[in-house]
C-alpha cells in the first residue's frame, strides 16, 4: 500500500512537471494573433507542426449537453473543425467528449474568468482528438473571428528545451527510486524488531518514600563531635560540613547532608552508604565504629567461649601451679598442669573393693 501510494506521488509530480505547452495562432489578410495555451492531459497530443483548422463556436457555449452544430467530415477539406468551449457547468471530459461526438477535431476551452491558465484533467480514456485551455481574454478574441473562412486557426506544440526534460526525468527517477529502498528499508527493519523476542521486564528500583525519609530526625550541625558518627565531610558528597547546615541523622547514626542522603534513599539505594545498614529498619545498638567487628554473632559466640574458658581456668587449685612461675601462664601450661593433676588425682584415689576391705576389717 506504500509502495503505491509512493508510485502514484511520483507519478503526479512527473505529469505536472511535464504538462505541454504550446500557442494556439491565427492567421488572416490582415491579422495573425498569438496565444498561449496548455494541452489537456487526456486528450491526444499535438505533435509536429502542428494542426490548422476552422473555428466554430459550441451550441450550447458551455457543451455540457449535446452539441446542436454537429459537423459532418469531408475528406477533400484540408481544414479541420475546431470548436470553442467555454469553462464551467460540467467536467473537461465531458465537454471534450460532446465535441468528439458532435465531429470536431480539436477543441479549444476558454477559461470563464480572468486568472492563471490551469492544465485540463480527467478520467475519460474515449477521447482521441485534441484539446487546449486559453485564458478568458484569449476566448473572446477567437470568438470574433469564428467562422470566418479566410481565418486559418493553428494548434502548435511549443519547443522546449529537451536538456532540462532530461534532467527532470533522471531527478524524479532517482527521487521514484529511493522512495522505493527507504520503503522497502522500514518496513524489512519493522518486522524485524516485530520477530524479535521482547526483553524481560526488569524490575524498576523503587526506594524509600519520601514521606518515611522526612520522618528521620534531623540536626543543624555546630562541631565535629567525638562520637565516631558525625565527620568533617559528608560521605556522599563529599563536601565539609558548614556551621548551620542541616543534617540527617539515619537510624545508625551516621549523619549526613539532608538534601544528599534524601536523594540517596528515595533514588538510589535503601541502606547507609558507610555502614551499609537498612535505614529502613531501627535499632538500638551503638554506631558503628573502625573497631566494631564485621560478624557480632561471631564475635559473641566467641566472648563467650572465651570466657567460659577463663572460667574453667578460675577453678584450678592454686596449689597446684609450679611454685617457679611467677608471671601468668600460657594456655598450653596451664591446661598440661590441670592433665596432670587430674592423673595425680586418679592414682591417689581408693578404689571401691579397698574402701569395702577396710569397712569389714574394722573393730565392731
Amino acid at each position: 500500500m506504500l509502495n503505491l501510494w509512493i508510485f502514484s506521488c511520483c507519478l503526479l509530480c512527473l505529469m505536472c512537471a511535464f504538462t505541454a505547452s504550446g500557442n494556439v495562432v491565427l492567421i488572416g489578410r490582415n491579422v495573425t494573433l498569438s496565444f498561449e495555451d496548455i494541452e489537456a492531459n487526456f486528450a491526444l497530443p499535438i505533435v509536429g507542426p502542428g494542426k490548422c483548422g476552422t473555428l466554430y463556436v459550441a451550441e450550447p457555449l458551455d457543451a455540457c449537453s449535446p452539441l446542436t452544430n454537429k459537423i459532418i467530415s469531408n475528406p477533400n477539406d484540408t481544414r479541420h473543425p475546431f470548436v470553442l468551449i467555454i469553462r464551467g457547468g460540467c467536467s473537461f471530459d465531458e465537454k471534450v467528449l460532446r465535441a468528439q461526438v458532435a465531429g470536431f477535431k480539436a477543441a479549444i476551452v476558454f477559461d470563464n474568468e480572468t486568472g492563471d491558465l490551469v492544465s485540463m484533467a480527467g478520467t475519460l480514456f474515449l477521447v482521441w482528438i485534441h484539446a487546449v485551455f486559453v485564458s478568458k481574454v484569449s476566448g473572446d478574441t477567437l470568438a470574433k473571428y469564428a467562422g470566418a473562412a479566410d481565418m486559418e486557426l493553428w494548434i502548435t506544440p511549443s519547443y522546449e528545451n529537451p536538456s532540462w526534460s532530461i534532467i527532470a526525468i533522471s531527478f524524479i527517477s532517482l527521487l521514484a527510486m529511493s522512495a522505493v529502498l527507504a520503503s522497502c528499508f522500514f518496513v524489512r527493519r519493522h518486522r524485524i524488531r516485530r520477530a524479535r523476542p521482547s526483553a524481560p521486564h526488569v524490575r524498576e528500583f523503587h526506594g524509600i518514600s519520601s514521606r518515611l525519609v522526612k520522618a528521620m530526625p534531623t540536626l543543624v550541625f555546630t562541631a565535629v563531635l567525638e562520637d565516631n558518627c558525625t565527620s568533617q565531610a559528608c560521605a556522599i558528597c563529599l563536601e565539609d560540613y558548614n556551621v548551620g547546615e542541616k543534617l540527617r541523622v539515619l537510624p545508625c547514626h551516621h549523619k549526613f547532608h539532608a538534601t544528599c542522603i534524601d536523594t540517596w534513599l528515595t533514588s538510589w539505594r535503601t541502606f547507609c552508604p558507610v555502614c551499609k545498614q537498612d535505614a529502613r529498619t531501627s535499632t538500638d545498638q551503638p554506631a558503628a565504629t573502625e573497631s566494631t567487628p564485621l560478624l557480632s554473632s561471631s564475635s559473641s559466640s566467641s566472648s563467650s567461649s572465651s570466657s567460659s574458658s577463663a572460667t574453667t581456668l578460675q577453678i584450678v587449685p592454686s596449689s597446684y601451679h609450679s611454685p617457679s612461675v611467677s608471671s601468668p601462664q600460657s594456655i598450653s601450661s596451664i591446661l598440661h598442669d590441670q592433665h596432670s593433676l587430674q592423673s595425680e588425682s586418679s592414682i591417689n584415689q581408693p578404689y571401691p573393693q579397698d574402701i569395702e576391705s577396710s569397712g569389714n576389717s574394722s573393730p565392731s
